[in-house]
Parts: structure tokens; sequence; C-alpha cells
């Protein structure tokens, strides 16, 4: 675990390969398959311009299957998580996505040497808010982890992350937001567009929608079962392909209880513990 603590604290993030087995890949894929054929009208596709994604979150979602209880706080990756962030951290947002296949063609400026790549939305989760982050080494207010449900490669959608240390997210300078939807005078970090690229600092994709275009990122290509572990306020993206191909994910959150007023990794609820009160009440949840 030391190793993939110091990679956390220099990159901001760590892959996990073999964090879940066959049978714990298997159970979501078929618990979600199942849910889809029992709940068409929950899996609908949102409008997306061009590409199709399908998804659906709990607590809601966990009422109608047990697919993903298992993950929702694994011990492949939860004792990484609690050194991070603090024995206090707890499971406090899921979520299942789906990007289907797309035969859109490639826009002609192609980004950073992916033929494939028709979109990448570069972001930090919950507008860059760092509230609490300073209560541990990490500088992280909260983790994302990403597991992978597909094998992943180089000819089908990914996950893409920029590498920025602990440190460097210290340094950024910062604001407070009078008001915002994650909390109200939450503390975010504003670093100017530090990662644009200053040369083609923007990017037209493949749907005609213009996005900054950032450089150093690591596109993360695994197997089915392996697991991004991430500081939410890190940049990072679905970067969509042209692909003949599927790719699921799975999305869990971890966070502290406090600060109480910022919201971020909570999703549409106020507190940890609201969030809890609304899941079912399995064992196998583990909250």
């Amino acid at each position: 675990m030391e190793d993939q603590l110091k990679h956390f604290a220099e990159n901001g993030f760590v892959i996990i390969e073999q964090a879940l087995s066959s049978d714990d890949v298997a159970r979501v894929n078929d618990g979600i398959a199942a849910d889809e054929a029992a709940n068409p009208k929950e899996w609908e596709p949102g409008p997306r311009p061009g590409f199709i994604s399908v998804g659906s979150g709990g607590p809601k979602f966990m009422h109608r299957t047990d697919a993903l209880d298992h993950i929702a706080n694994h011990p492949s990756v939860v004792p990484l998580v609690k050194r991070i962030l603090g024995e206090d951290a707890q499971f406090c947002n899921l979520s299942f996505l789906r990007r289907e296949p797309c035969d859109a063609d490639p826009p002609e400026d192609i980004d950073g040497n992916d033929p494939l790549a028709l979109s990448r939305n570069w972001h930090r989760e919950y507008s860059g808010i760092v509230e609490g982050a300073e209560n541990n080494e990490y500088y992280t207010p909260g983790i994302q982890v990403i597991y992978n449900m597909d094998d992943t490669d180089p000819g089908i959608h990914c996950t893409s992350i920029i590498p920025e240390s602990a440190e460097t997210k210290r340094k950024w300078p910062k604001i407070r937001d009078a008001e915002n939807s994650y909390g109200k005078d939450v503390l975010r970090i504003d670093d100017g567009g530090a990662f644009v690229d200053p040369e083609k600092p923007t990017w037209l994709d493949a749907f005609g929608r213009n996005f900054p275009r950032l450089t150093g990122r690591v596109d993360v290509h695994a197997p089915a079962g392996s697991a991004l572990v991430f500081n939410q306020a890190s940049y990072h993206c679905g970067t969509v392909r042209k692909t003949e191909r599927s790719r699921g994910t799975t999305h869990i959150f971890y966070r502290v209880p406090e600060p109480a007023h910022s919201r971020h990794s909570l999703g549409n609820f106020d507190s940890i513990q609201a969030f809890h009160d609304a899941l079912p009440k399995r064992p196998e949840i583990g909250i």
C-alpha cells in the first residue's frame, strides 16, 4: 500500500488492476442487464451530442437491484481510501454508466495524437471543490473510484486523467463561491487554465463543441475489474472514441462527514447520513 500512497500523493490517482474478481464483475454486469430488462424506462438514454450513454444511480437504483452491493465498500480499495481520507471516510454516492458504440467521424483536428478520439469534456469534480482537503496530507476532499466493467484499451472509450500532485493542488490559487450548488462559501481551485495547451488552447470535438485542450493526460487502459482511485479535485474526463464496443463503469464516491456545509460527493443529498438513510437496509452494503 505504501507504493500506492506515494503514487497517489505524486499524481492524484492510482490504478489497481484486478481490484474486482471476474465473479465480482459478472455479478455487476448480469445484475445491470437484469435491471435494464425489468425497468427499461429507467435506462433510457438522455440527450447526447451524437453519442449515447445510459446510466443509473443510487439509492433509487440500489432499491431495484443488489448487483452493486458487494462493491460499495470493496476491500480492495477501502483500506487505501481510509489511509488517504482518514478513518471517518464513508461511502457516499454510487452510479453505473455505459457508453455505447459510436461510429461518428473523428474531427479533422486530432486531439493528443489519438485518431479515434471524438470528445473530451475535462473537469474537476464538483467545480473543483477542495473544502476539507487540508485535513489530510494528500489534499483530497473526496475520492472517486471508477471500476472498469469491460476490458479497456486504446480502441474503446476510456477514462482519462491529468496527473497532479497534492503539493501542486495546495499551491493553486483558491476562491470561495458565495453561491454554489454544492454548498455556500465553499473553497475551490482556480488554476487559471494551467493545463491548457498554450499553442492550441481549444479543441472542436466531433460533435461541434469547443472544449479546452489539456495536455499531459493519462488514458486509463486496464482490464475489466480494474479500479481507478483518484482525488476528485483532479482533472479527468470520459474519452469518447469511435468504436464498435460499449464500455461499462461503476462509480463510487467516498468522503468524510465534515465539513458539513460542503455537499461535494453527495449528489442530491445534504449529508452522508441522509444518503445512508435512503439506502436499502442490506448487510452487504456495509454502511
